[in-house]
């Protein structure tokens, strides 16, 4: 648990927004670079080969770099920050919550709250208009040459473990999967007579327009994709049909716009490997960077992997770290036999 922990809480607390993944990006590759040393971060998204032998078909493995945030929209007069959201937000969760603006300094803040007094109707839900950050500042003036419009503003926690094996934090999508990634492609490499290539992607801009996996499915050419990403865990009061449970494994996608050979052959893998999976049904698209893959040239046959999560795009997303294992084991299993006749 300690070195999976460690890796998704190192990755999980850089911040990156949509458009914004440099930080995150460059650490990514220096993971990955042992396992695959052309990794490298370029044009928003970190791409990495394990094999180009042109005789053999090409498995693609994403996770997106990305994480939701907001970015800010104007400066009062009286130094407060005005905000709009990247991604999808639930405004209920946001005030009073803690903050990073990230200018040509970092700086702590709060979302700030209007008094119950002054609240109507269903004003305790603030609309995108409403939504200001409290830095502690009196003017626009004492913000100068620190924060400008356009800098991007984060959610102020951090990972923390919890019991159980479970951990918490605010960027858990997506990060835990692309350390699942990299988790996979150390097994990978140490494969022998592998029968496949293997292009890591970690894609930038997921949350807004998945133009990183649209990038990497018209660069690389695969023949198979797989999407990693977090889906709906099932917290208190949840509707079990609706969710998949923490620490029961990865979730592997049965959708329209899904291969369903592929899905079938990564259910295979996960019983003939012993490890725990689930099914995830979406009559529709994925709402992944699967549906970008599935466009790549000439075709591509996608899938999907997902990791349990809670809590999806709030300040504390919690997931269970033996799901995140259990993924980088599948993806290595299924990679060790796709290609093979």
């Amino acid at each position: 648990m300690d070195s999976s922990y460690n890796m998704i809480a190192a990755l999980a607390d850089l911040r990156g927004v949509s458009g914004r993944e440099s930080a995150v990006g460059q650490a990514a590759a220096d993971f990955l670079r042992p396992f695959a040393p052309d990794a490298e971060y370029r044009d928003g998204s970190v791409t990495a080969h394990i094999g180009q032998d042109a005789g053999k078909p090409t498995l693609l493995l994403c996770a997106h770099l990305d994480q939701v945030g907001f970015l800010v929209t104007d400066i009062t007069e009286d130094g407060f920050l005005r905000i709009g959201a990247v991604g999808g937000i639930d405004r209920r969760l946001l005030l009073g919550q803690p903050v990073i603006a990230e200018g040509s300094v970092r700086m702590a803040g709060v979302i700030s709250i209007l008094p119950p007094h002054l609240l109507q109707g269903e004003q305790a839900v603030p609309d995108d208009a409403q939504l200001c950050v409290d830095l502690g500042v009196s003017s626009a003036e004492a913000l100068k040459d620190k924060i400008s419009r356009g800098d991007a503003v984060y959610y102020g926690t951090s990972c923390k473990p919890l019991l159980n094996n479970k951990m918490t934090g605010s960027a858990l999508d997506d990060r835990c999967c692309v350390a699942a990634v990299i988790m996979a492609a150390e097994q990978i490499s140490k494969t022998e007579n592998l029968p496949c290539n293997v292009t890591v992607v970690l894609s930038g801009q997921e949350e807004r327009s998945g133009r990183g996996a649209k990038q990497a499915a018209f660069r690389e050419h695969p023949d198979c994709a797989i999407a990693v990403d977090v889906t709906f865990g099932m917290a208190h009061g949840e509707d079990p049909h609706e969710c998949c449970e923490l620490g029961k494994g990865p979730a592997i996608g049965i959708s329209s716009v899904l291969s369903p050979a592929i899905s079938a052959e990564l259910e295979s893998t996960a019983k003939d490997q012993n490890i725990p999976y689930q099914l995830e049904i979406m009559p529709g698209t994925t709402g992944t960077d699967a549906d970008s893959l599935a466009l790549a040239p000439g075709g591509c046959a996608a899938a999907t992997v997902s990791v349990p999560l809670r809590y999806m795009h709030t300040p504390v997303e919690v997931i269970d770290i033996s799901d995140v294992e259990q993924t980088a084991a599948l993806l290595a299993a299924f990679a060790g036999r796709f290609g093979r006749a």
